[in-house]
């Protein structure tokens, strides 16, 4: 029986590996099955695809422990190039990815109907992307560490608009909301989602008395 080498970041002394594939120069290679065995028992973690010197290397699919399933890319051991996951809640994820992260573009989509398609950093939204939600609102702008940050348009499903800059999910520096109904648009410095214009309070994701608390 021929044995092969494997790379296993996390060994475990109750947990083994095993291979069906090729083999050059004792090592894992080319296509095969790596399957994780528990107690003498098949886990539900499995690798489908490519391997070289015992890594997963080139085009594969991974099933976690939990149910996650990534399909994609592989580079020495770590998701890195182009993949898709599909969480065991449903929730996905297709784009770049780089050391095991979403990494550059991509979309994310959760079960419940929100999308966010646009720039990725290790794993979180930073960059420019567009953020559309199950109730007919969206954002297109600027985000940091998965946060609306920086320069960008919300668009309510009734037709309100508010363009310019945000802070923590909230207009917060110069900026535009225009009314759709009226067409009125009320254009200054805000603070946290809050504009006084002389002696009206304009309120942007709150209560105009919670503005007027702030003053």
């Amino acid at each position: 029986m021929q044995y092969s080498k494997i790379w296993n970041t996390f060994p475990s002394t109750i947990e083994q590996l095993s291979w069906t594939g090729e083999c050059k120069n004792e090592y894992a290679e080319g296509k095969g099955v790596l399957q994780w065995i528990l107690a003498g028992k098949p886990m539900v973690k499995k690798y489908e695809g490519e391997m070289r010197e015992g890594r997963m290397h080139g085009k594969g699919a991974l099933t976690f422990t939990n149910g996650d399933r990534y399909e994609g890319d592989f580079l020495e051991g770590e998701r890195t190039g182009r993949g898709k996951i599909t969480w065991f809640n449903r929730n996905t994820y297709e784009g770049s990815w780089k050391d095991g992260l979403p990494d550059g573009r991509g979309t994310y989509e959760w079960i419940g109907g929100n999308s966010y398609a646009g720039d990725w950093v290790k794993g979180k939204q930073n960059g420019k992307g567009v953020f559309k939600f199950s109730n007919g609102n969206s954002y297109e702008g600027e985000f940091r560490d998965s946060i609306i940050t920086g320069r960008g348009r919300y668009r309510w499903a009734n037709g309100n608009v508010y363009e310019g800059e945000f802070k923590n999910e909230q207009p917060h520096g110069e900026g535009s909301y225009k009314v759709y109904n009226t067409g009125q648009v009320y254009f200054g410095t805000w603070d946290s989602g809050c504009l006084k214009q002389d002696t009206d309070m304009i309120a942007v994701n709150q209560s105009e008395m919670a503005c007027r608390l702030k003053r």
